[in-house]
């Protein structure tokens, strides 16, 4: 029974530089299912988390007829893919490039970038007002979506219209909501074990945060969160940056963002 062994080279969040992960041991069948998804669907599920086809450079399968345990230690996992020992079999699972990943990359690499900056926010409209006026200081165009006129639309409608042509998109988390596991009332009762409560976002502001994740990928979205507000798991390769009590704080580091994206302020 033969092995398959799956190198993906990413794109980083900033494009300056690539790296790779790699899952090994896989059998024929998951191989096919990841091969299936890198053709046919926007994200691959590769080592555990959903990865964006669009950030993908680059996709190899090798195949050896036993477990990698069995070369290792004289093989590193990067060895598999550098030996000619290992045919490369990447043509075997995938015949096509990915549905619409050459078109989106050929849109954003020609199309000049858009000046509207869409502002995600919660309850606390202070840092919003700090980082609209920041932007306007640079000479871009901030969207807030209650400021926009809602005519007969719903909020769905509503922030799918006023994205439409949107260059990059500021998420910030405020401690809007007190939250605690729901497992607590299930355990004895445990007189010593604190109450830590957490605080987070509104619910709607992580929805909002995820939708331009797929609308513009990951290097077109920095996430302000202030003070020790939860941050969302399984949302790598976005850019936090953590702020006390005033978005003026992190200034320098907003604008050095906007200019790795590509705007010259």
């Amino acid at each position: 029974m033969p092995y398959y062994h799956i190198k993906v080279t990413y794109e980083s969040s900033n494009n300056h530089y690539n790296r790779d992960e790699y899952e090994l041991n896989l059998s024929e069948e998951e191989t096919n299912t990841v091969a299936e998804q890198y053709e046919n669907k926007n994200s691959v599920l590769f080592d555990g988390k959903w990865v964006n086809v669009i950030d993908i450079v680059k996709i190899e399968i090798r195949e050896t007829m036993q477990r990698t345990n069995s070369y290792f230690p004289q093989l590193s996992r990067s060895s598999i893919f550098e030996s000619s020992q290992f045919p490369n079999v990447t043509r075997k699972f995938i015949k096509s490039p990915p549905k619409g990943q050459t078109s989106v990359n050929r849109q954003r690499a020609n199309q000049p970038l858009s000046k509207n900056i869409f502002i995600v926010h919660g309850r606390d409209h202070k840092p919003m007002k700090e980082l609209k006026a920041l932007l306007c200081e640079f000479g871009l165009n901030p969207i807030i979506l209650h400021e926009q006129p809602s005519g007969s639309k719903t909020i769905v409608e509503k922030l799918e219209e006023y994205s439409d042509n949107v260059g990059y998109a500021f998420v910030i988390l405020t401690p809007d909501d007190l939250a605690r596991s729901n497992i607590l009332p299930l355990l004895p009762p445990l007189p010593e074990l604190p109450f830590e409560p957490k605080m987070q976002a509104r619910q709607n502001v992580i929805l909002e945060f995820g939708y331009f994740m797929h609308l513009l990928g990951r290097d077109r979205v920095c996430c302000l969160h202030e003070g020790n507000v939860e941050l969302p798991s399984d949302m790598q390769g976005i850019v936090y940056i953590q702020f006390k009590d005033s978005i003026e704080e992190v200034r320098p580091k907003i604008k050095k963002e906007l200019n790795k994206a590509g705007y010259k302020i």
